[in-house]
């Protein structure tokens, strides 16, 4: 994933809307990103959150296959899950956001 970092990063167009998705979802979810980080290092699930969200942009602008953000999904949820069940909820919750998925609360 390591590689795949580097080619979202590369873009800002990707990079800066990745990192405020993976932020948003972390912040909806912090004890559960706090207990995934204690059980594998410090910032990994903002990481691995940020990769998916960049994966679902370039998938969207048609610059990766849509599979590859669904395999970075499931490998999300596959690296997740043993260190803290039901922490493939993070997953799906970014998927969702990033495809438009979710009710939007218009009474702004």
């Amino acid at each position: 994933m390591t590689s795949f970092g580097r080619v979202v990063d590369r873009d800002p167009m990707v990079k800066q809307p990745a990192a405020a998705l993976a932020e948003r979802v972390a912040a909806e979810f912090a004890e559960l990103v706090e207990a995934l980080d204690a059980g594998m290092y410090r910032g990994a699930t903002l990481y691995h959150l940020r990769l998916l969200a960049g994966a679902w942009i370039m998938a969207r602008e048609g610059a990766v296959p849509r599979a590859t953000a669904e395999v970075f999904e499931e490998a999300l949820a596959w690296r997740f899950e043993p260190v803290r069940k039901g922490s493939r909820v993070l997953a799906q919750r970014l998927t969702a956001l990033a495809n438009g998925e979710f009710e939007r609360d218009t009474r702004l």
